[in-house]
């Protein structure tokens, strides 16, 4: 006989997301107890450094762990998709600042992150974009510091965050020469976004994804030092790890759509239609699909991780894959969802149901911004690559 495989701390953190995921979504429980858990469980602090005390991996941060962090962030996913936003977000954060901080920042996130500190990435600028005046060799003003204006909007886990990284646009100021282009390019910066005057939840009206709490928040009059500026101008657009990063929202989606689909497996068991060859046949191809899309996703964030540092040809081929997996990602779980609807029928649609809930948060979380010119920036890679002689494949 076969031993039963003793639950992880991992195990127990998601059996009890799983659990609140419900009540979050109608508001009566916040997901501060479900981050709790998971920092608990070593996945906040996971993503860090080594000597900072990551995993010995590197959680999402080198190839070598890549494979276990889509399963990690796949199973978040399938708990709750909008913990698995936030934890998504999170190591998005942190590598961030890996890869562009100096070493007081590095050890200063690291310190929180360690203590527990949720970190996010909010980049979408408000109707007043967030500016300061920062040159391009990362000085500030006379004074040392630097005065934002502006915010954020769909800043995703508005009191929870504890940091957060933001895109700046620079001020104006005088016009960049052509020496220095890149000081007309967007600046990061690592911000205290906890002051709960500074936020609007409200803001956040979407139908899904509703306990994220993605709403504004406004830091105008924010001052920031120069210890506070996180990379060059522009860095937070290089690849692979700006398109090449969207693996990790990718995972999340295929553990949605994996929640989803084993909801419907358990309704139709239920009402003892698993005998039913067209409702098997729905089954098995969701099954399918969802297997397919994780295999993808898999190989496209080994590659884009593996390509950090290489040659622009391979960073191109691997950004393309990681494009194409969202495409494919995104193509699956429009078809599990409908597949799932045409099964159950009127019970899909059953307001405040574990299937009703997931088909809303699913739905609204696929659809990432831009997606018709991620897929053309693929294209235009791949067409490069055949019109070189380098191949599709």
């Amino acid at each position: 006989m076969i031993a039963a495989p003793v639950p992880t701390a991992l195990d127990a953190a998601l059996t009890a997301i799983a659990a609140r995921a419900a009540d979050a979504d109608a508001g009566t429980a916040g997901l501060g107890p479900d981050i709790d858990r998971l920092a608990a469980a070593g996945v906040l602090r996971s993503p860090l450094p080594v000597d900072q005390g990551g995993r010995a991996l590197g959680l999402g941060q080198t190839a070598a762990g890549t494979v276990e962090a889509v399963d990690v962030l796949r199973r978040i996913g399938r708990a709750s998709l909008p913990v698995a936003r936030l934890v998504e977000g999170h190591m998005n954060a942190v590598k961030l600042v890996a890869l562009y901080g100096d070493a007081p920042m590095i050890g200063r996130v690291s310190a929180a992150v360690r203590d527990g500190c949720l970190m996010g990435v909010w980049a979408a600028d408000d109707a007043t974009p967030l500016t300061g005046t920062v040159g391009v060799t990362g000085t500030v003003g006379a004074d040392g510091r630097v005065t934002l204006t502006g915010g954020k909007r769909f800043a995703s886990g508005l009191g929870l965050v504890g940091l957060a990284v933001v895109s700046l646009r620079p001020a104006d100021g005088p016009t960049p020469d052509a020496a220095a282009p890149e000081a007309a390019a967007p600046r990061l910066a690592v911000v205290d976004v906890t002051d709960p005057a500074r936020h609007d939840p409200g803001a956040w009206t979407a139908a899904g994804m509703r306990a994220t709490v993605s709403g504004r928040i406004d830091l105008g009059g924010v001052t920031l030092g120069a210890d506070d500026l996180l990379g060059a101008p522009g860095a937070y657009g290089r690849e692979p790890h700006f398109e090449g990063g969207i693996w990790r929202y990718c995972a999340a989606h295929i553990g949605g759509a994996e929640a989803l689909i084993s909801v419907w497996h358990d309704r139709l068991a239920a009402a003892g239609r698993l005998d039913d060859p067209l409702q098997l046949t729905r089954f098995a191809r969701a099954v399918a699909l969802c297997r397919a899309s994780l295999a993808t996703v898999r190989e496209a964030a080994i590659a884009a991780e593996a390509a950090a540092g290489g040659p622009v040809a391979v960073v191109d081929h691997a950004v393309a894959g990681c494009l194409l997996a969202r495409q494919t990602v995104e193509e699956m779980c429009v078809a599990v969802l409908a597949l799932a609807e045409t099964s159950l029928g009127m019970q899909a649609h059953d307001r405040g149901s574990d299937i009703e809930r997931l088909r809303r948060d699913l739905s609204l979380f696929i659809r990432q911004a831009a997606p018709d010119a991620k897929l053309l920036a693929a294209g235009r890679i791949l067409a490069a690559r055949a019109a070189d002689g380098r191949g599709l494949w």
